[in-house]
């Protein structure tokens, strides 16, 4: 059985990088139209990090769910 908090923790993480990776690709175009090349660079590298761990989180996500709905319904015992 998966623990509440960390399905707390991988929920928040599948809400929260999204809006990471916005910020950052924001960024990113308002430093390459200020004709900054090397940070805008640097800046898609990390977006692209952050998408890959985001892709992660929601695999994550999806294994504890799935482990969660084929374990015995809380309360009950298995002995």
């Amino acid at each position: 059985m998966i623990s509440r908090r960390l399905l707390t923790i991988l929920v928040t993480l599948a809400a929260v990088l999204p809006l990471a990776i916005v910020v950052v690709v924001g960024a990113s175009r308002l430093l390459e139209a200020m004709q900054d090349s090397a940070a805008a660079a640097v800046l898609d590298r990390i977006s692209l990090a952050v998408g890959i761990l985001w892709a992660i989180d929601l695999l994550c996500l999806l294994l504890a769910i799935g482990i969660n709905a084929v374990g015995p319904p809380p309360g009950s015992s298995d002995t």
